[in-house]
């Protein structure tokens, strides 16, 4: 497990390496405004991404037979087409509303092609899990290290031509960048589970409907409950605010839940082969004194950076990040430690237990930031009522997440996988 972990690190640090450097030249070249068009995108296809699976990747993981295996990947696959489709009824006649009322000048021609950019997001997920599976982790980590350079080097190529909507674009080139890399060595199984072909195994994924059923609806919770500040606040707020959420995001939260993408699937792999008992427990410990550790460091190491860091960095208009970073970082690092051990639910076979927890989440956003907005005095005072509600909520949220999934990890005494 360790070298498997080891080898995606790699890549995603090598990734996060060409991110951190080209930012210092992107933010240079492209205002806040051109970050909350990025913003938006990302929550899109962010979204459309881990949805467009109908959760089948994380199914993926449990069969021992390889027919058994395709037949999920088969059921994933229909699911991203069905994904980019609803992504365009939606996408399409809403772009100008969305232009408008978030002040994002670019957006109606982002928009045209945000089903294409879900597909190929939602895709690459699934094929991800497949290479885990195999217990392949070069692919991943190649794809990890890759597509950060393909988008950074498109990023960069648009700054002149598109200046507020190039960050947008280049990220676009990363997705198609990802899924080729994880796409290589993997044609003749994604045709055998094409969507126009009968399932492999014929009633595999209908025996897994929970993944489609219960855990897509935690995670469609989730992941609005994830979004929603930039919803809230963005119309709310501005673009300019937005923009410097995203700047934190990309400097603190991105990396972070790269590396905790990365270590998750090892994670399961590595439960699954664990006999119940002392042995899953003994994994769990580990695994959570590894991610407390390093949510640690990356909290004290933001509250230690001074006031102007942002603004040496990036550029003297990015001044005010600093203490934006300062406030998110309690929610970056506990969201971090709850993305890498959250599949450990599936090993305990806890998948509604992650839905009530989806909820609890998207019911804490939306209550801090009402609170946040009716009474900022709570908080601080100040126009930022609302975003300190909202973070208070989210870390109250992901540990009452740990403390749960500790308890079911704990409890859990039933040998037969």
């Amino acid at each position: 497990m360790i070298r498997r972990m080891a080898t995606l690190m790699g890549g995603s640090v090598a990734g996060q390496l060409v991110s951190v450097l080209a930012a210092f030249a992107l933010t240079r070249l492209y205002s806040p405004e051109a970050f909350a068009h990025l913003e938006m995108f990302a929550l899109v296809t962010g979204i459309g991404a881990v949805l467009g699976t109908g959760k089948f990747e994380q199914a993926l993981m449990l069969p021992k037979q390889e027919g058994a295996a395709r037949s999920l990947l088969w059921a994933g696959q229909r699911s991203v087409g069905y994904a980019a489709v609803l992504t365009a009824i939606i996408a399409w006649p809403t772009a100008a509303w969305v232009s408008r009322e978030w002040a994002l000048e670019q957006w109606s021609m982002v928009a045209l092609f945000l089903p294409v950019f879900v597909a190929f997001a939602a895709h690459t997920r699934l094929l991800e899990y497949w290479h885990h599976r195999q217990a392949n982790a070069g692919p991943v980590a190649l794809a990890n290290g890759g597509a950060p350079f393909a988008a950074e080097s498109g990023k960069l190529a648009g700054s002149v031509m598109l200046p507020l909507s190039g960050l947008v674009w280049g990220s676009g080139l990363g997705l198609i960048t990802r899924w080729a890399i994880m796409r290589r060595g993997l044609k003749e199984v994604c045709q055998s589970a094409g969507w126009r072909r009968s399932e492999p195994e014929p009633g595999t994924s209908k025996a897994h409907r929970d993944y489609p059923t219960w855990v897509l609806a935690g995670s469609a919770m989730n992941r609005l409950a994830q979004w929603l500040h930039v919803l809230l606040l963005g119309i709310a707020l501005g673009p300019v605010l937005l923009g410097m959420l995203g700047l934190a995001r990309r400097t603190v939260m991105q990396p972070l839940s790269i590396l905790a993408a990365s270590a998750a699937p090892v994670l399961f792999q590595s439960a699954t082969e664990m006999a119940d008992g002392a042995p899953l427990r003994r994994l769990f410990w580990k695994a959570l004194a590894t991610f407390a550790a390093l949510s640690f460091m990356v909290w004290l190491v933001v509250m230690a950076a001074p006031d102007n860091t942002t603004a040496w960095l990036f550029g003297d208009q990015w001044f005010g990040v600093m203490e934006v970073v300062r406030l998110l970082v309690p929610w970056f690092a506990l969201n971090f430690m709850t993305a890498g051990l959250g599949s450990m639910f599936h090993r305990v076979h806890r998948p509604r237990w992650i839905t009530a927890l989806d909820a609890l989440h998207l019911l804490a956003v939306g209550t801090g930031w009402w609170l946040g907005t009716l009474h900022p005095e709570w908080f601080g005072g100040g126009e930022w009522g609302a975003l300190v509600g909202i973070v208070w909520a989210k870390c109250g949220y992901y540990l009452v997440n740990v403390t749960v999934l500790i308890f079911a990890v704990m409890t859990h005494g039933n040998a037969d996988r």
